[in-house]
C-alpha cells in the first residue's frame, strides 16, 4: 500500500535528547484500517534526513499484537518526512512509541492515539456521492411541478 507522507494532522511534537520529533497521521483522525504515519526528526532547528525511525503501536487491549513499522522516505511526497502505512486492526487507545537513532545517538518519544471504529471521511464521501443524485431528483420534481401548474392554468376556465 502506498503512503502519501504529506503530513496530515500533527499528533505530537516532542523533544527527546538531541532530537525534536513530530508525528503526523492521515487520515487526520486514525480509524480502523490503513493509517499513514509520517515523522519529521529535527535537531537544532534543521531537519535530519538520515535518522532511523521505528514506531511501535501497542493497543490498550493486551490481547492485541503490537505493530512495528520502520519509517522511510521511499514513498514520501514530502522529502522532509519519513512514512509508513500501518493497518490498525481495532478501535481504542493505542500507544505509539517512536524510537529515533542517528549516528550512534538514540532517543524515544511516546504518545497516545485514539483510533475510531470508522473514518469520518467515509461519511463525507457518502454525502458527496449522494448529493448529486439528490440535486437531480429535486430538479426533476421542480420541473414536474412547473408542468402541472401550467396544465392547471391551461385547463382552468378563464
Amino acid at each position: 500500500m502506498a503512503a502519501h507522507a504529506d503530513g496530515g494532522r500533527l499528533q505530537m511534537r516532542q523533544a527527546a535528547g538531541p532530537f525534536v520529533v513530530s508525528l503526523f497521521t492521515a487520515p487526520e483522525s486514525p480509524a480502523v484500517g490503513p493509517a499513514d504515519l509520517s515523522v519529521m526528526v529535527e535537531e537544532q532547528g534543521s531537519v535530519l534526513l538520515d535518522a532511523n525511525v521505528v514506531v511501535t503501536l501497542t493497543s490498550e487491549d493486551a490481547s492485541a499484537t503490537p505493530l512495528v513499522a520502520r519509517l522511510s522516505y521511499a514513498h514520501a511526497a514530502n522529502r522532509l518526512l519519513q512514512d509508513a502505512v500501518v493497518q490498525l486492526p481495532r478501535a481504542g487507545r493505542w500507544r505509539a512509541v517512536l524510537h529515533v537513532s542517528e549516528r550512534g545517538r538514540e532517543a524515544s518519544v511516546a504518545t497516545d492515539l485514539i483510533v475510531a471504529n470508522y473514518s469520518a471521511r467515509r461519511g463525507t464521501v457518502w454525502f458527496f456521492a449522494v448529493l448529486p443524485a439528490c440535486a437531480i431528483a429535486l430538479f426533476a420534481w421542480v420541473q414536474t411541478e412547473k408542468r402541472r401548474a401550467r396544465r392547471r392554468r391551461m385547463l382552468s376556465p378563464a
